[in-house]
């Protein structure tokens, strides 16, 4: 028996076959780079970018620039325009004040972005680039990191290109779109503030939250803020006396060889307040008052704003005395101002009862009706101090003084806005 095999024709014996496969796979192939060679053309005038450097420039203090390469800070006094990615800018002291200088665009002879620096702030440069290609719709890309301390950012480029920032805080990361925002970081918390635009807040895979015009918001390194706030902020504690005093203000009594005055919590009027009084010897000078600690920096702040209610009940010593400085009702701040001096003070008192000697002048103070409540409400102080601006309040002080006196205080706001 005999078996026949029969064998295949191959490629060689089939030189049509062999055409149709090597006519189809060039097809393939054309196919394939008709598609993908515009496609990463597109993705690389799209994405590919440049690396730019940032510029800073010192308008008061010392700053210490650590750059990838060196191996000690540098001092800068003056503008500097190379500032490289993976620079460190450190701002130390309160009086210390820069601007970081995000895209030069040295065509349009403009800077697209920049950051203002306040004292004792650490800033990094992680990222400064912008499209390689004019072409390009993308947008700059920034990306910074702020230990500490306090900033404001401008993000608003005038051109087409809009200016996308990334901010990493020790507590979370913020994403700003075009405009204008007052960022502060302590150790606990991160506070952003959006004078205008938009502000995204995120921490964690499904911790983000917007904050628009006018609004701010917090994180901290367990949590963040529920929703937006009002921009303002209260930097008093403890403002309408509800808690133990305690925990906010302190009180003092200056008397010496008399009748001390006194002040205490009570209820009035359906309200908490603060009540100062002495009744003794007349003709004799002593104080009560209460204080209270602040150290809260306010640079990054447009305006502040004291508000007080006041109620005169007794006063024997006419008007604010001889030096226009006893008052039955004085509310006072201690601040920093931009340039690093201390112990500045502002205040503003109150009286009911006109002085006798024509000579004995009012000196920032008011008269007001006694008997009832009056609310004050402090001009913006930042305009009003623009000369010697405050950089740090230190401490408020809340305070009666003359002879004899009766009054009362409450509901004391320190806003910043």
């Amino acid at each position: 028996m005999t078996s026949e095999i029969t064998a295949r024709p191959t490629l060689r014996e089939k030189p049509e076959r062999l055409a149709w496969i090597v006519l189809l796979a060039s097809f393939a192939v054309f196919v394939v780079l008709a598609i993908a060679i515009p496609l990463v053309v597109s993705y690389s005038l799209e994405n590919i970018t440049t690396r730019l450097d940032g510029a800073i420039d010192p308008s008061q203090g010392t700053l210490l620039l650590y750059t990838p390469a060196a191996a000690e800070p540098i001092a800068i006094t003056a503008l500097r325009k190379e500032i490289p990615e993976g620079s460190t800018i450190e701002a130390a002291g309160n009086s210390t004040q820069a601007t970081l200088r995000l895209i030069n665009d040295e065509k349009a002879e403009e800077v697209q972005g920049s950051v203002q620096i306040y004292g004792d702030t650490v800033l990094t440069v992680d990222r400064m680039q912008r499209p390689l290609f004019e072409m390009s719709s993308a947008p700059f890309r920034v990306k910074l990191t702020l230990q500490q301390g306090q900033m404001r950012i401008f993000t608003n480029t005038g051109l087409a290109r809009p200016l996308a920032v990334e901010i990493d805080t020790p507590h979370g990361a913020i994403l700003l779109e075009t405009g204008s925002y007052q960022i502060v970081v302590t150790p606990d918390q991160t506070d952003v503030i959006a004078s205008n635009g938009s502000a995204t807040l995120k921490k964690g895979p499904d911790g983000v939250l917007v904050v628009t015009d006018g609004l701010r918001a917090w994180m901290t390194n367990s949590s963040m803020s529920g929703a937006p706030e009002p921009a303002s902020q209260n930097l008093l504690r403890n403002g309408n006396f509800t808690e133990p005093m305690l925990n906010s203000w302190s009180s003092y009594v200056i008397a010496q060889n008399v009748t001390p005055g006194k002040v205490s919590i009570i209820e009035r009027d359906g309200r908490r307040v603060a009540y100062f009084v002495r009744q003794g010897e007349d003709n004799v000078p002593t104080e009560v008052g209460i204080s209270q600690d602040i150290g809260k920096d306010v640079n990054v702040y447009d305006k502040l704003f004291l508000q007080l209610d006041v109620k005169l009940l007794f006063q024997s010593l006419p008007g604010a005395g001889y030096l226009s400085s006893e008052f039955p009702m004085r509310v006072e701040i201690e601040y920093t101002d931009i340039y690093g001096k201390e112990g500045l003070t502002w205040g503003h008192g109150f009286y009911y009862r006109d002085p006798e000697n024509e000579n004995w002048q009012v000196v920032n103070g008011q008269k007001i009706p006694a008997f009832n409540w009056y609310t004050y409400r402090s001009p913006n102080l930042m305009e009003l101090l623009q000369e010697t601006r405050p950089a740090r309040i230190d401490r408020v002080r809340v305070y009666a003084s003359g002879w004899n006196y009766q009054s009362m205080v409450s509901e004391v706001l320190l806003t910043a806005e």
